[in-house]
């Protein structure tokens, strides 16, 4: 009788245990979604410049980070070769993978496709290009919103023209 009263006591625990993680993981699902939309927006104005609007790259990226990152932003100036070259770029997050995720600090994965123009110096001919990268974002919670606080280009590779997308 007594195998049988603890076998029920685990079960109930069992449940309990379990629809309280379900509501758990219910409950980040909304801090998941936050997270992935910060990441695939910086991602997207990271890699996103047009040598004719060099002002709004800045701006765009400001309110999306913080601490280092932001600082070097808010600081840096945009590449006069980029400008020479009149080189444009566009990206496109296509996958967004939540990694880790706390009450304050989040890491996520992202696949982007990023296509570029620019003019070759030699040449003068329009040049183009285009890339998958794998990049990864540590974001932080700050006054409620999930900020860019590092990230890394993981990997870059080139897309042959005719190939597969």
């Amino acid at each position: 009788m007594a195998v049988v009263g603890l076998a029920g006591l685990l079960l109930v625990m069992a449940l309990v245990s379990g629809w309280q993680g379900t509501t758990r993981l219910t409950g980040r699902g909304d801090d998941t979604a936050a997270v992935e939309e910060a990441a695939r927006s910086f991602v997207e104005a990271y890699g996103t410049f047009d040598f004719r609007d060099q002002e709004s790259y800045r701006q765009r990226l400001l309110p999306l980070t913080t601490g280092p990152v932001r600082e070097a932003i808010a600081s840096s100036q945009v590449d006069p070769v980029a400008v020479s070259q009149q080189r444009t770029m566009t990206t496109r997050v296509v996958a967004v993978q939540v990694t880790a995720l706390s009450q304050d600090q989040a890491t996520a994965l992202l696949t982007a496709e990023q296509a570029s123009r620019g003019v070759d110096p030699a040449s003068g001919r329009l040049v183009e290009e285009k890339v998958v990268q794998q990049v990864a974002c540590r974001l932080v919670r700050e006054g409620g919103l999930w900020l860019v606080a590092e990230f890394r280009l993981l990997s870059q590779e080139r897309q042959v023209p005719g190939g597969q997308d």
